[in-house]
């Protein structure tokens, strides 16, 4: 099984970038989780979508026709989207529209102790006006005291990541 997962931050030190790997590395047997880069999406534009779809667009739907899932990891801002993660859902949203069908999912990490719960029902309200199989969301808050050094250290989090994580592969099989 091939889950495909994109980080809603473009920064090299991303908290949620951080939470990513380890949920990666904390894929179950015969489940591979691959991180697509967003830095080269631009900004949806429906000129620029009409004049051909850029590359790294066409990448993206690409990858996510090949994938058995699609994870989102995003930080939250102001309680809601931050602009990468929102664009790339209003890409995904365009023709061809590849995502399809596909089984997403959504985790925030959040300093504080809502663990993004505002992006996380905001995500839920959205996503349901896509042709899309939703996963219920997981949030981590607090994540001053879990993410240490670059690396998800709270054994607590990274058991409950990697159920959370073989949760969403079993809910991709039943597809």
């Amino acid at each position: 099984m091939n889950i495909m997962a994109i980080v809603g931050s473009l920064r090299k030190g991303s908290v949620n970038g951080t939470v990513a790997q380890a949920a990666a590395a904390a894929a179950i047997e015969n489940v591979q989780m691959d991180i697509f880069d967003l830095t080269d999406v631009p900004l949806y534009d429906g000129d620029v979508e009409e004049a051909g779809l850029p590359d790294a667009v066409q990448q993206m739907h690409d990858r996510v026709a090949d994938c058995d899932g699609l994870m989102i990891f995003s930080p939250e801002y102001n309680g809601s989207f931050p602009a990468v993660t929102k664009n790339a859902i209003d890409w995904f949203s365009r023709p061809p529209k590849t995502w399809e069908e596909t089984p997403i999912a959504m985790v925030v990490a959040s300093p504080g102790p809502r663990a993004g719960l505002g992006l996380r029902t905001h995500f839920e309200e959205i996503i349901a006006f896509q042709p899309v199989r939703v996963f219920p969301s997981l949030g981590i808050g607090t994540y001053g005291d879990k993410v240490i050094g670059g690396e998800l250290t709270d054994p607590t989090t990274q058991l409950e990541l990697a159920e959370y994580i073989a949760s969403f592969a079993a809910f991709c099989r039943k597809g």
